[in-house]
């Protein structure tokens, strides 16, 4: 064999016996990279995760992010039974329930990624305004859901 077919067999040899990287899954997904800076003001300092969470400090309200194996009808229930509601970001369903103690409105709201994978959200923020803040809620959500690798 000539040594002008030695070097593109051997790069076609080594292409074709490469392994294939795979995508992340969402099992492998880091939740501290669902939100940034800007989604719901500026970050105030920097996300800090446990396990499959992950707490934003943004200006204006704080969001607890979690990464959640578990049946939706289940998770959304548990909101619906309290007085929460349902929606649908993009074709996924979105559960959330808001509620005012003293002037702190928190929000709870778990979204259904795909059967089994869930994104559960609970933001808590200085306000009266139980629909502005379900409303940032829902936008967080779907930032997040836009940002999880895709299966």
């Amino acid at each position: 064999m000539s040594m002008r077919w030695t070097l593109p067999l051997l790069v076609a040899l080594a292409a074709c016996s490469a392994p294939e990287k795979e995508a992340p899954t969402f099992a492998d997904t880091d939740p501290c990279t669902l939100l940034q800076s800007g989604d719901a003001g500026q970050l105030n300092g920097t996300p800090s995760k446990s396990e499959r969470t992950c707490d934003y400090p943004f200006g204006a309200l704080t969001v607890r992010l979690t990464l959640q194996t578990a049946k939706y009808e289940d998770e959304s229930q548990k909101l619906l039974a309290g007085g929460g509601y349902g929606g649908v970001i993009g074709d996924r369903p979105l559960t959330r329930k808001c509620v005012d103690s003293s002037g702190e409105v928190t929000c709870d709201a778990v979204l259904e990624v795909r059967d089994g994978a869930l994104i559960g959200l609970k933001v808590l923020q200085r306000s009266h305004d139980l629909n502005a803040v379900g409303q940032a809620t829902q936008g967080l959500a779907a930032k997040a859901l836009e940002r999880l690798p895709k299966p």
